[in-house]
């Protein structure tokens, strides 16, 4: 029984194969891919404290056009030479992944969902000044990450490959049950010690990533 996430479109796991986590900018995703990497999933090289692969962040390249994805495929070629399995986190990653999807060996996607009334109420206190102007801010921020969720499970029920909806709130709540349903989905064996794990996954500031997996390309 599942307590922090959901499975859909469930294959059985294949022995080379990546694994792409996406969800909203601020939604939880840098914790998600901790974990994935804590499980021994490589998630790239040189990783900053957001766990955001420079090659798959569209931001580093102005954008996501022709250029960022040729730039893609061929990181997706060279990785998988060097990987059974791999991975990368990038929040907003359904703005280019159905279009280098086809090259991914049995892609995996994990989705992060989190409740956007506390990230209103912050933008609320940090932008508005009068009542009315904080109703607004509220509005148009929980109405956005509602419609950044919904592209991402639509793109999700479109594509059918399999799928591991998370619960944030439930994720940080349960973290060793997340940590079990995470490796049971991604097919990684859960390590004895969930130590490091964890301490990445308390909440707080971002933490080194380097403490959970040595950096490989």
């Amino acid at each position: 029984m599942f307590t922090t996430s959901v499975r859909l479109f469930d294959q059985p796991i294949a022995d080379k194969r990546t694994v792409v986590c996406f969800g909203t900018p601020r939604g939880g995703t840098s914790m998600v891919a901790g974990a994935m990497a804590g499980l021994g999933i490589r998630m790239g090289p040189n990783l900053p404290v957001n766990v955001e692969d420079p090659a798959f962040n569209p931001d580093v390249f102005g954008g996501d056009g022709p250029e960022f994805i040729a730039q893609v495929q061929q990181t997706i070629v060279q990785r998988r030479k060097v990987h059974d399995v791999w991975g990368w986190k990038y929040p907003r990653a359904s703005r280019y992944l159905e279009r280098v999807v086809a090259q991914l060996p049995a892609p995996r996607f994990v989705v992060v969902f989190r409740d956007p009334v506390p990230a209103a109420m912050r933008a609320a206190k940090r932008d508005g000044v009068s009542t009315q102007a904080q109703g607004k801010t509220v509005q148009s921020t929980i109405a956005g990450k509602l419609r950044a969720e919904l592209k991402n499970l639509n793109m999700c029920y479109e594509l059918g490959l399999p799928t591991l909806l998370v619960s944030f709130e439930k994720a940080q709540a349960n973290p060793e049950a997340f940590l079990t349903e995470l490796a049971s989905f991604t097919g990684m064996p859960l390590p004895h010690d969930l130590t490091p794990i964890l301490d990445f996954m308390t909440p707080g500031s971002y933490k080194d990533i380097t403490s959970l997996l040595p950096q490989t390309v």
